[in-house]
């Protein structure tokens, strides 16, 4: 990213406005809360030429109306899932920010948006599951258990969190793959059961990676910011996730006899 001043050029309303969407679409999907995105696709379009930017962030939808110079343009795009990358949320701020402070011009920023959506995750699955089991395994050591049960849970929860990244990876439901990884996990640590002494901890800690913690902040965000639809979508979701983790656990649990 260059950092030499850029001459700003006119740019075509239509192609502002389609701009700005795309940028918002990118922090719906990594993560972004409702004013965020929001935010976003308003600093583009002002940055951009535009003098009024008005928004819709729905779950389903992402909408965006421009006035520049007496003119209006109107864009509405489905909405994208709504992930978790933060790294690429991040990148997209500090492109946002190149080109307000007249870093980038439009033709350069369009380019990094779409460098910004095909951008590949900071670290391959593989190590993701193995650093998220042993962080699971972390907290079976602060729930009180011994070294067998913080192995124990980290074994389980390293498959769990594989298990769910191969169903989501499919397009599978989240309930889906929530209440399989929610079962693959405390099935492992229910039948393993006899080799630690402090079972509990590892059946308490072995789910933590379903836990949807990045929903129920967003939620919680959205309601405060009188977002209220998207905030009751968004934990909605957080209840269907948790939903999983205890239909799964309690299969999990029946068939161990935990």
């Amino acid at each position: 990213m260059t950092t030499d001043s850029v001459s700003p050029q006119p740019v075509h309303l239509a192609a502002l406005t389609d701009t700005a969407l795309h940028a918002g679409l990118i922090a719906h999907s990594c993560g972004g809360d409702t004013a965020r995105t929001s935010e976003i696709m308003q600093r583009v379009a002002v940055a951009l030429g535009g003098q009024r930017a008005d928004t819709v962030v729905s779950s389903l939808n992402l909408g965006l109306t421009v006035e520049a110079d007496g003119e209006r343009e109107t864009a509405l795009r489905k909405a994208p899932h709504m992930g978790i990358n933060f790294d690429a949320l991040t990148h997209l701020e500090d492109i946002v920010h190149a080109l307000e402070t007249g870093q980038l011009d439009h033709p350069r920023f369009r380019c990094l948006l779409h460098e910004t959506a095909a951008r590949p995750r900071a670290w391959p699955a593989w190590q993701v599951a193995i650093m998220v089991g042993l962080a699971c395994g972390g907290f079976a050591a602060l729930f009180g258990g011994d070294v067998a049960a913080i192995g124990l849970t980290s074994i389980a929860s390293t498959c769990g969190i594989a298990l769910r990244q191969w169903l989501a990876q499919r397009h599978f439901q989240p309930l889906i793959f929530a209440t399989a990884a929610a079962f693959v996990a405390t099935l492992i640590t229910g039948l393993a059961r006899p080799l630690t002494l402090t079972p509990d901890a590892a059946l308490a800690a072995c789910v933590l990676f379903l836990i949807p913690g990045v929903p129920l902040i967003n939620g919680t965000a959205d309601l405060l910011t009188g977002n209220y639809l998207n905030g009751n979508v968004r934990l909605t979701t957080s209840v269907v996730f948790i939903l999983g983790i205890a239909i799964g656990m309690s299969l999990a649990l029946r068939i161990t006899g935990s």
